[in-house]
Parts: C-alpha cells; structure tokens; sequence
C-alpha cells in the first residue's frame, strides 16, 4: 500500500508540473507573439506585374472565342492591388450546336423568283428550296452562322484584387511552389456585335412583298451586323504559381454577366397581331404572333421584329492565363 501510493503521489506531481511548463511556454516562451514567418519573400509589395494573358470563353451558345490580352497591376502589398486587364477576340469557333442548325436548316438550291402565290405552292416540295427550311428567325440555314452575336473586345479598369491565402504548393514530394489564391472584381466595358434591328412589318411574308427574294428582306438582314458596347461589372478567382522571384505563372476563371441576343433570333417581341378576324387564328411562336388565313394556309399578317427587346441575361465566362512579369525584380523580405 505503501508503494502503491507514492507511485501515485509522483504521477499527480509529474502531471501537475507537465502543464504548469506548458502553460509556461505557452505565455512566456520564445515564440509567443512571434511572426509565422519571418525574413518571408513579399512577391507582391510594393512591384508592379505586368502579363500577357491568353483565354477562351466557356460555355458558349453558338460563338466560342479565343483572346488574347494585357493585365497589369500595382500592389500595395502583399494583400491587395489596383490594376487593369483588356482583351481582344482573335479568332471565332462556332460551337456544335451552330454547326448542327447549319446543317439541319441548310438549303441547296437558290431562291426561285416568283410571286407570292408561286412561294406558297413551292414550300414544301423542294427539299433544296432555300423557302422550304425558311423561317424569320433563320432565313437560309447555311449563313446561320453569320447571324449569331460574338464578343470582339473587353476592357476592365479599374480592378481590384485581394490576395487572401498564400502557401506552398508540392509537386511529386519534390518540387515546391510559392503560390497564392486571389479574388478580384472590377468595372467591365465589352464590345460585341449582334444581328442587326429589323421590322418585317405586317405584309412582308403576305400578298404584297415577297421580301424573301432578298433586297432590303430577311435574307440581307441575316447577314447584317450592328455593334455595340456593354456596360457590366466582372469578377473571378485564380491561382498564381511563382517560379521565381520575379517570373510567375497564373489560371484565372472571370465571368461577365450582362444581356445579348446570342442567336440573332426574335426573342420577345412585343408587338403582336393576333386573332384580328374571325377566320384567321393566332399562330407561331410566343414572339412571332401572326394571323393566319386559314383558307389558303399563308401567313397574312404579323410581325417579326429584332431589338433591343431580344436581348437576355447571359453568364458569360471564360478562363484566362498569364505570364506575370513583377518589377522591380527583386522583392521586399519582411523583418
């Protein structure tokens, strides 16, 4: 019994002294209100960083887009900067949907001159007949591609960019990394062309204009574009790896939302005209309301009109890369 309890009497002092020399280390030792990292390398501090950027839009319609552009930054520290990135479309890839609309809705043959009565008797028969496959929304098939909206140009300033998390990054257990995780948002202006306005009117496609032959109709307007400038704001993330002290490589996600006429279609259209007599009934799309002589299965009134009124909410995106240059090329090493 003896034994037993100064065994335990040595292990409640043993204890007792195990947390009061922890607790002493805690408050007292030589780390405490320590820096977590002292004489670190400050890539960002007080340099500037200019970069190349090279990126592809995402998620695309019918237009995907190849860019190429600019960034350049100044850093007030290690945690946030002020700067500015542009961008031009260099090249255009219609997307597979595009491609497959071209090749469902193309037509072989030219359109025949006649009149209105002759292109109601000739719809229909004629696979090769461009009047067969035709429709307001797409006129001929195989300029589909000449219709749709594209982005041609992009400018942010100014751009704000916080960089919250910093670290090393492992590759292979060998290779080790500075690297850090930025956000940053900004004011964005983006240039685009879309298809241009266009107002059918209510006897285009009826008993007196056969505007389907071309001149000043649908087929010229398919192919006419108009452009403009988009004010929106844009906003992203990124990874910067740094490969040395002055030369990094970065991948960023920016998207860009606003609204556009992507397809060049008659989205929402307005005006309508349906039901206007008792023999005709409203037909067509929810946008493009016609009245419809039902006696002679034509199309009499309506309209089809392309505006600003078909524009709709797009969340455009795309990723980026760059080759950071930061200036001067030596960095700040903190105390």
């Amino acid at each position: 019994m003896k034994r037993l309890a100064g065994a335990l009497a040595f292990l409640g002092v043993s204890m007792t002294a195990s947390a009061a020399m922890g607790q002493e280390i805690a408050i007292r030792g030589p780390l405490a209100n320590a820096v977590s990292c002292r004489r670190c390398v400050q890539y960002r501090a007080g340099r500037i960083s200019i970069a190349p950027t090279f990126g592809v839009t995402l998620v695309d319609e019918f237009d995907r887009s190849l860019w190429v552009g600019a960034q350049i930054n100044y850093h007030f520290n290690d945690l946030i900067a002020i700067g500015a990135w542009g961008g031009y479309a260099v090249a255009h890839i219609p997307t597979s949907l595009t491609g497959a609309i071209r090749q469902q809705l193309a037509a072989g043959g030219t359109m025949p001159t006649a009149t209105p009565g002759e292109l109601d008797a000739l719809a229909g028969t004629d696979t090769t007949d461009p009047y067969s496959n035709s429709t307001p929304n797409v006129p001929r098939g195989e300029r589909f591609n000449q219709q749709i909206g594209q982005l041609n140009w992009f400018v942010s300033v100014p751009q704000l960019t916080l960089i919250p998390l910093r670290g090393k990054l492992a590759l292979f257990q060998n290779i080790f990394l500075d690297t850090d995780f930025y956000v940053f948002a900004g004011l964005a202006i983006v240039g685009l062309t879309e298809r241009h306005d266009y107002d059918v009117g209510a006897t285009d496609r009826g008993a007196n204009t056969p505007t389907y032959q071309g001149g000043d109709g649908l087929f010229a307007n398919q192919v006419a574009r108009a452009s403009r400038v988009a004010f929106t704001g844009t906003f992203g993330v990124g990874l910067n790896f740094y490969i040395t002290h002055f030369l990094s490589l970065s991948v960023e996600y920016r998207a860009f939302p606003f609204s556009w006429n992507t397809s060049g279609f008659d989205n929402n259209t307005t005006a309508q005209t349906c039901g206007a007599m008792g023999n005709r009934s409203c037909s067509g799309f929810p946008d493009y309301q016609v009245d419809r002589d039902v006696s002679n299965n034509r199309d009499v009134g309506g309209r089809f009109i392309v505006n600003s009124d078909d524009w709709t909410f797009h969340w455009n995106q795309m990723v980026n890369f760059s080759f950071n240059i930061f200036l001067p090329t030596s960095p700040r090493r903190g105390d």
